[in-house]
């Protein structure tokens, strides 16, 4: 079912603020397509906020101001996590369309696996320990996209998931040796326009 503040996005997409509230104690941040039109979007979280902090900027890691040394096992430790707010997907994953007066829309329950990614050798359960999650598991959202469209206008809607977007250092005898990310599904991003 699709909530009243959902629908009035959707209907009046110019309303679009960013960044999205997500929860009373905390605004996320979010990142859409490159070249999207902000006011063409809304974002339908289904999970609560991350529990890290938002990173005052987006970084990028370099080997350079990196947590200072401490004792380490010789097999690798993640370090430096860091939560940078919301990232939509590049890929449609559902998308309806036609002509007006008709309410468009995608309701549709999906399984999507949680991405991670590693620039050196790293125990996948380091990472799932310094997350606080299973960076292998994957998570279940129903999507709920819903566009009216009046007489005499052509409607499309578009679904992309969404994720919460982590980034972390690896380091190896106490030294830093590469970098990963993490993206975590938490619900969708909806594309809507009308020609």
């Amino acid at each position: 079912m699709v909530g009243a503040g959902m629908l009035a996005a959707l209907a009046a997409p110019q309303a679009l603020a960013a960044p999205v509230a997500v929860s009373p104690v905390a605004a996320v941040t979010t990142q859409l397509p490159a070249g999207a039109d902000p006011s063409h979007w809304t974002i339908d979280r289904k999970a609560p906020a991350a529990a890290l902090p938002q990173a005052s900027a987006p970084q990028h890691i370099t080997p350079t101001g990196k947590s200072p040394e401490r004792p380490t096992d010789a097999w690798g430790e993640v370090r430096d996590w860091s939560y940078h707010g919301q990232v939509c997907g590049t890929d449609v994953i559902d998308a309806n369309s036609g002509p007006g007066p008709m309410t468009l829309t995608l309701t549709q329950t999906r399984t999507t696996a949680t991405q991670w990614t590693a620039s050196a050798s790293i125990d996948v359960w380091k990472i799932s320990a310094s997350a606080g999650f299973n960076v292998t598991d994957t998570v279940s959202n129903t999507e709920s996209g819903s566009y009216q469209v009046p007489a005499g206008k052509f409607g499309n809607l578009q679904a992309y998931q969404l994720f919460d977007y982590y980034t972390y250092s690896i380091y190896e005898a106490g030294a830093y040796v590469g970098d990963g990310e993490v993206k975590k599904p938490v619900g969708y991003c909806y594309n809507a326009w009308m020609n």
